[in-house]
């Protein structure tokens, strides 16, 4: 019998993991909601996680086809919605009484529709046919298992013991295990007995084919119900332990002696290997001598492997047996007659129990599934004493022993359960550290010497296991839900015990993600170098084990007197050519199954002399020849990743997302881990219905698609922190060398300059056009920008902070970390290639930003200076290359490395960013009514600006809105001025809030903006400005054609001596205001178009005869009339244009020589909109109309003022810069020609007013 048992047993283990799964498949329709009863937080909220997976739609491209699993999703959400309707309750009691019923009650319970009864049909069905074959294979199980107890117990010479056939006592300490999982499985769902009351009524309805409206009819449930299963289901019901042990009691000869003395076999074994830190100072972790190539051969290396299948085994027997807790020594107990316990005689079962309860709090029953450890234990043990006491055949309590005797039984738990409670997340912490520590050696072991694989492989397969050990310990101990009550709490232990020790099961997901990832890394390198391992071990066969196992048969057939019988079994393995295996056949090492039958007939011989020698060395040859044929599956058992999908929101979410930030390798290294899951490279375990695998398949792409997005999001984090740290390190430079080299004195204007800086293409220096060789951003491998600090700047020393280091080194590690992970896998890369785009994207586009809450181009600013934007940009593409790698210069599409994709990508963008060919902003009339009220761009479509379109805004904002302030502010001063002797704008006294417009007009912010975006990018720019100017014209057009009549009353008022006449028609002009003020936001325009022309590849040097003249040009010419009457109204308009009013509150501000209302502005419009004065008279009338008012100002002034008061006179200086701003850029744009003609224009001016001509110098 022990020998059929080596064939059948693996067959119920496997049987039992297939149903087993099949009962965590149906886990969603079983966990149910009983209609009228409350469901817990955690369960809820567990059912709505993976019903949300389910529907969940994955982001990549790579993805599985998700229309079938919407489908079962669907069917599965309405079926059920269809369980919750139905009362399992009612249906479960029937199931229990089995009372007859009308079927018109039992049809109430029921879905009225076809479709609902029919899928409620399908899932009682398959859940029928399930538990008739649990009944099956538990019948199968206890049938084996009984035999075997029978056998076993009958010999009072021979016991199985772990060390006589460890094969045989593994099978059946197993299925014990297995049985009592199964049992613990299947009865956690309580709506299984109601769903085969489904099943029976609804069956008998289909094959007798009675219809709903059956009114009369009674349903007997006795005729048509599998008492059979019906038996089974009843008889463990909801205390199925209790049945269990109840059934070793009654139905086992020895009542479990036998199979608590095969637990206890496995004692001495697991005491010399659980505890890790003596391991490791006992040598047994000799990594040096593992270095040198020594073999790793230390006998604590195979138990490890076993570790976590003996807790297991123990367990399931003291919840089978825990009446063999207090019954003595076990091994003793099973023989005829066991000797009388001493005082000090210790209870061997209850140590091994409570040295391992201590040191868990649950206990895994499938997958994700856990439930409370000394729950179970205090369960059993109470109803066991209970028994005991109840017995006829007991007179006295059972003793515990002499520590134990004076204890009752009930403190003794809650002692152990409070010992555990305190101590076993700290003890478990300490053998992460040395299970990581190990991890990592093997590692780098590996990596350092590939050929060490073979002789250190019984090392790395214990590595691997306790590291697997850990990981699961932790996983199932992790606190995943702080708002629910914790399994790890037993119920006969207070509240507050766990309060005070629930920080020690948390923190730990560093850890868990470290052995992770070092057990994933050296499982790679174990199966990379696995051909190592054949060459090896075939040698150690031959050579070693061969001659040792011969010797060692040879010396026990001469020191045993009955030879014959061991010559039958022992002499096949004297031929050393049996142990020679052939990895290309199928049948390999038939001498092991030979053996395994052997040893199990001496098991139930008498021992033998020298037979545990032999049981050693054929042991360790079976060991290296599965080294050999099935290394693969080895290594796939000690280091599976199968537990890490079913607690995935422990491992794939919760450890990711807290190591992502610290550690990216980690963080990697789970990608790759459920990467691997998701290709079938890692096998995933306790999955057997091909639909449920497609289905978890489909989560596991999801979860794995977020995880790459986290993983990618942080890499634009670091990305984002490199380049701050180096614009940092930047400026600390910058701010070094203005130190070190100060800037020359520059040389001051003095008052002999007679003239303004004629405002033209000649005057504004051909010097500072960029040439061909212009520095441009776009080139990744550009020189670097010349480091000029401006005087006007505002540029803060930062200095490179430690944790600035510490997050370049971060994503240093991150990026390496990725790229190892990328090198085979494309989906990755793209994606980090596509978030570094779009990363830049916003940091360039970033540059130019809007602080408008409900249109988004309102409150438009530069972030920073247009000097410190191409040093930005630079040290953007300084950083990538850091980080990725990669030069730019890609000669072979084929093959592009990361890096290199990244800048190519890089340069293809900003060239993009800076070309002006699909700008989106408008180029005619709309842009002007764009400027007096923000337009309702969308997000969307604003998210679609390019940088030049973000900087042609900020131009036209800049003169139109920052320039002139907006009609609600009527009184308010610009707070940005237009300073023409300066060659840009400037910021008002006592405006600081904002970035200083110098940074973005002045000449040398311009030649940075070509750096910055190109000559083709400020063509643009200027040619937005240039529409801006045309539209204001032509609006300043319809407003002169609107007062026609009055200012055709003002020329004539011109002409008339009386100045009376002209000052009352003046007064009539009712939008007189309002074309002072398009007077001087055209010039204010016009002085903006000239500085951007300039850095354009025109040859021409006057911007206004480029760019505005032609377009005014085709305007007018449309209609002659309108023509006409803008020639013959143009003058009269500007001429009155200085006696608006924004004269009487102007200013003239000598610190940035300009006016406080751009009022000044207003002699370059009408410069540019008058006739040149050699065809014209309209500039002489203009200028004598400033004049005029000038004289009248200046009389009135000198009427009792000081000479103070007559220099902060409101409107002399003014009119005056005005006046010869006119003047001098008219003359400009005539060429030498003019000469005579200006000149005879200044005499006549000097003549008029001397002094103020003295005044503006």
């Amino acid at each position: 019998m022990v020998s059929v048992l080596l064939d059948e047993l693996p067959c119920l283990i496997d049987e039992a993991d297939e149903l087993m799964a099949l009962l965590s498949s149906h886990k969603t329709l079983l966990k149910t909601r009983l209609k009228g009863a409350k469901v817990s937080f955690s369960t809820e909220k567990e059912e709505s996680t993976e019903s949300s997976e389910d529907l969940k739609q994955p982001s990549s491209g790579h993805s599985f086809s998700l229309t079938p699993s919407t489908e079962r999703s669907s069917s599965m959400t309405n079926t059920r919605q269809t369980l919750d309707d139905v009362d399992i309750k009612f249906f479960s009691r029937q199931y229990l009484t089995m009372q007859s019923i009308s079927f018109e009650k039992m049809n109430a319970n029921l879905p009225a529709g076809d479709l609902d009864r029919k899928a409620l049909y399908n899932t009682a069905a398959s859940i029928y046919h399930l538990m008739k074959r649990l009944h099956h294979w538990q019948q199968a199980a206890w049938e084996s298992l009984t035999t075997f107890f029978a056998d076993n117990s009958s010999s009072d010479s021979c016991l199985l013991t772990f060390d006589s056939h460890p094969e045989l006592t593994r099978l059946v300490l197993a299925t014990v295990t297995k049985y009592v999982r199964v049992n613990l499985l299947w009865t956690s769902f309580n709506t299984i007995p109601g769903l085969l009351a489904i099943y029976s009524f609804l069956h008998h309805v289909q094959t007798v084919g009675l219809d709903n409206g059956t009114t009369n009819a009674v349903y007997t449930p006795l005729e048509h119900t599998d008492h059979g299963v019906r038996e089974f289901v009843l008889h463990f019901g909801t205390a199925p332990m209790l049945a269990i042990q109840n059934d070793f009691q009654v139905q086992v000869t020895d009542k479990g002696t036998s199979l608590a003395a095969l637990a206890l076999s496995c004692f001495e074994r697991y005491e010399a290997c659980r505890d890790l830190a003596k391991l490791r100072h006992q040598g047994v972790f000799d990594l040096e001598s593992l270095v040198s190539g020594a073999y790793a051969s230390h006998p604590s290396l195979p138990d490890l492997l076993n570790a976590a299948d003996v807790v297991d085994w123990v367990i399931c027997v003291v919840l089978c047996v825990p009446h063999q807790l207090y019954a003595g020594d076990s091994r003793a107990a099973s023989m005829s007659t066991p000797p009388p316990l001493s005082a000090n005689s210790p209870s061997f079962l209850w140590d091994f129990m409570d040295m391992i309860a201590r040191d868990r709090l649950v206990f895994t029953i499938h997958r994700n599934h856990v439930v409370n450890l000394h729950d179970l234990l205090y369960q059993q043990v109470t109803s066991s004493l209970s028994t005991s006491v109840l017995s006829p055949e007991t007179s006295s309590l059972p003793s515990f022993g002499n520590s134990r005797s004076s204890l009752p039984l009930k403190k003794s738990m809650n002692a152990l359960s409070k010992y555990a409670l305190r101590n076993c997340g700290v003890n478990h912490r300490q053998r992460r550290e040395v299970a990581i520590w190990l991890t990592h050696n093997c590692v780098q072991l590996m990596q350092h010497n590939p050929g060490l694989a073979a002789p250190s492989f019984p090392l790395f397969l214990a590595t691997l296991a306790i590291a697997r050990d850990e990981v699961e310990w932790a996983m199932c101990h992790g606190i995943r839900n702080l708002n629910t009550k914790s399994p790890l709490l037993p119920s006969h232990i207070k509240a507050k015990h766990w309060q005070r020790v629930q920080s020690s099961f948390s923190g730990a997901e560093r850890e868990i993600a470290d052995l992770l990832t070092h057990c994933h890394h050296l499982r790679r390198l174990l199966e990379e170098h696995s051909h190592f391992l054949a060459e090896y071990y075939q040698t150690f066969l031959i050579n070693g084990d061969a001659d040792g196992i011969a010797y060692t048969i040879q010396e026990l057939f001469y020191a045993n007197d009955s030879a014959s019988e061991l010559e039958s079994l022992l002499e096949g393995f004297l031929d050393n050519e049996r142990y020679r295996i052939n990895t290309s056949s199928s049948h390999r090492a038939t001498w092991v199954r030979e053996w395994r039958q052997a040893n199990a007939h001496f098991v139930t011989q008498t021992q033998l002399p020298l037979l545990d020698v032999l049981r050693d060395r054929m042991e360790c040859a079976v060991r290296h020849t599965q080294y050999i044929c099935v290394s693969s599956q080895l290594i796939e058992q000690t280091a599976s990743f199968s537990k890490c999908w079913w607690f995935r929101d422990l491992i794939f979410e919760q450890c990711f997302e807290q190591i992502l930030a610290t550690t990216p390798s980690s963080a990697v290294g789970l990608l790759q881990i459920l990467s691997s899951l998701v290709e079938g490279n890692y096998v995933l375990d306790e999955l057997v219905d091909a639909e449920e695998v497609t289905q978890q398949s489909e989560r596991m792409v999801q979860r794995l698609d977020r995880m790459r997005t986290s993983l990618v999001d942080q890499v634009e984090l670091g990305l984002v922190a490199v380049v701050k740290r180096d614009i940092s390190l930047q400026r600390d430079e910058s701010f070094a060398l203005l130190e070190e080299k100060p800037e020359p004195v520059k040389n001051k204007v003095t008052a002999s300059n007679r003239r303004l800086s004629s405002f033209s293409r000649a005057q504004s220096s051909q010097l500072l056009r960029p040439g061909n060789t212009e520095l441009r951003l776009a080139s990744p491998t550009a020189s670097v920008i010349t480091r000029k600090t401006d005087s006007n700047s505002k540029i803060i020393a930062v200095s490179a902070k430690p944790e600035q280091i510490h997050d370049e080194e971060h994503s240093l590690r991150l990026v390496r970390a990725l790229l190892d992970h990328t090198g085979l896998e494309s989906t990755m890369r793209d994606a980090i290639v596509s978030r570094v785009r779009s990363c830049f994207v916003r940091y360039v586009r970033g540059f130019v930003t809007f602080s408008g809450s409900f249109k988004p181009t309102d409150g438009v600013a530069l972030r920073c200076s247009v000097r410190d934007a191409c040093v930005q940009i630079r040290c953007f593409f300084r950083a990538t290359q850091r980080l990725f790698g990669g030069s730019g210069e890609v000669k072979d599409t084929c093959e592009v490395s990361l890096g290199g994709s990244v800048q190519v990508v890089l340069t293809k963008v900003l060239a993009g960013e800076c070309s002006g060919s699909t700008s989106i902003l408008p180029q005619d009339k709309k842009l002007l009514e764009w400027t007096i009220e923000s337009p309702l761009v969308s997000e969307k479509e604003f998210e679609q600006w390019s940088l030049v379109d973000r900087l042609s805004w900020l131009y036209v904002s800049l003169v139109t809105r920052k320039c002139h302030p907006s009609p609600s502010t009527a009184g308010s001063t610009p707070p940005v001025l237009a300073a023409v002797r300066k060659h840009c704008f400037v910021f008002a006294p006592g405006v600081s809030s904002e970035l200083d417009p110098r940074d973005y007009t002045d000449p040398e912010a311009l030649q940075h903006l070509v750096t910055l975006i190109g000559s083709n990018g400020v063509e643009t720019v200027s040619s937005t400005i240039a529409n801006l100017v045309v539209a204001q014209t032509l609006k300043l057009r319809t407003s002169i054609e609107a007062e026609h009549a009055v200012l055709a009353f003002l020329d004539m008022a011109m002409g008339n001596s009386s100045n009376a006449d002209f000052v009352f028609a003046t007064a009539q002009v009712r939008a007189l205001d309002d074309i002072a003020t398009q007077l001087v936001q055209i010039g204010t325009a016009a002085f903006l178009l000239q500085l951007l022309h300039d850095y354009t590849p025109h040859d021409a040097s006057d911007a206004w005869e480029v760019r505005v003249a032609p377009q005014l040009l085709r305007e007018l010419q449309q209609d002659p009339d309108r023509r006409a009457t803008w020639a013959r109204l143009l003058p009269v308009a500007c001429c009155s244009g200085f006696h608006s009013s924004v004269w009487k509150q102007t200013t003239y501000v000598s610190s940035v020589e300009a006016t406080d209302t751009n009022a000044h502005m207003m002699g370059l419009a009408m410069a540019r909109l008058l006739p040149s004065p050699h065809s014209s008279q309209a500039m002489h009338r203009c200028a004598v109309a400033a004049l005029k008012r000038t004289a009248a100002d200046t009389a009135h002034a000198h009427a009792g003022r000081s000479k103070q008061q007559l220099e902060a006179r409101v409107s002399t200086r003014p009119l005056l810069e005005a006046l010869e701003l006119l003047v001098t850029t008219a003359a400009s744009g005539g060429g030498e020609a003019q000469g005579s003609v200006l000149g005879e224009l200044e005499l006549s001016l000097e003549h008029l007013l001397p002094h103020a001509m003295l005044v503006l110098h």
